[in-house]
């Protein structure tokens, strides 16, 4: 089975096809379970599953992979990826929709956990930000987003680790507006005799104005420090006017497909249990067998230096 469910759906879903003895490719970013559980689900029934198989995480995790290979370890870990309408001019919040709205609002709506000293902390994403230099595109904003997700427990030797959405310049400022007014809160209100949740609300009005303009990008970059070393992984995605698939669509589908393509091909680390996408960067074999199968479709990633 090759998924990927809307968030609220991702983790039972999978758990019902590994204890249906089915083997799983999942795209969706788990919404904060612990997946550890369904590794016993995988051994149990003799199948695998490979989880968090679309961009961020996912992408970025192969990349977090690789540099933890490449540098002997890691000090510091730093993952930037962000989706993002082509020209931001005259759109609302300087944004627009290519992917799930109710999950786009999830970033800001709650607190996401990063590593300080070797401990997990959980912080306002809407208070841990700042302004970035990405490469060949310029200066974007960045918060604090909830993508760390298994490399929470995989790389627990990285004392500093943590994941950031990126933005257009001024659009925190806008969606800081956005939940003082109370359209990020999930508690239920009354109007007009039915109750509903703002949030639900507001994704549904963001998806229908924010998704007018499909044309967008999604840059990705992973940044690795190791004593004295450092060193990045990048990759810059837009929309692709002679298909009409959207970067998003690119980076999350082809990834799922490659990472689909290798699991149905017996390229992955292990064949029965659940398999993480660092895993997949940690093995140098099978690091250059993803870079591969990124590139034949047309997904380039760089390193620098």
């Amino acid at each position: 089975i090759v998924s990927s469910l809307p968030a609220p759906y991702a983790f039972k879903s999978v758990e019902s096809a590994l204890k249906s003895g089915y083997n799983v490719v999942d795209a969706t970013s788990l919404t904060g379970e612990d997946p550890r559980p369904l590794d016993k689900f995988a051994k149990d029934n003799n199948v695998y599953a490979v989880l968090y198989a679309g961009v961020a995480p996912g992408m970025t995790h192969v990349l977090s992979g690789a540099l933890y290979r490449e540098l002997g370890g890691l000090d510091k870990l730093e993952i930037y990826c962000g989706g993002m309408p082509l020209d931001p001019t005259g759109k609302p919040l300087l944004t627009n929709i290519t992917w799930s709205p109710i999950g786009f609002l999830g970033i800001y709506a709650r607190k996401s956990r990063m590593v300080v000293d070797s401990k997990v902390i959980y912080k306002d994403p809407l208070e841990e930000t700042g302004l970035i230099e990405f490469p060949e595109e310029g200066v974007y904003e960045y918060l604090l987003s909830d993508g760390l997700r298994s490399l929470l427990f995989n790389f627990k030797d990285v004392p500093h680790m943590a994941e950031y959405s990126l933005r257009w310049k001024g659009h925190i400022e806008q969606m800081k507006l956005i939940r003082e007014l109370g359209f990020l809160s999930k508690e239920y209100i009354e109007i007009g005799g039915c109750r509903i949740r703002p949030i639900e609300f507001t994704a549904s009005i963001i998806e229908k104005v924010l998704s007018r303009d499909p044309r967008d990008k999604v840059l990705t970059m992973v940044k690795g420090y190791r004593n004295e070393d450092h060193a990045m992984y990048y990759n810059i995605e837009k929309y692709d006017e002679s298909s009409g698939l959207t970067a998003m669509q690119r980076t999350t589908g082809f990834n799922l497909s490659r990472l689909a393509k290798m699991a149905y091909e017996d390229d992955m680390p292990r064949k029965i249990g659940v398999n993480y996408p660092e895993e997949y960067g940690l093995i140098e074999d099978l690091f250059n067998i993803y870079l591969r199968n990124m590139d034949e479709v047309g997904i380039k990633i760089k390193r620098v230096p």
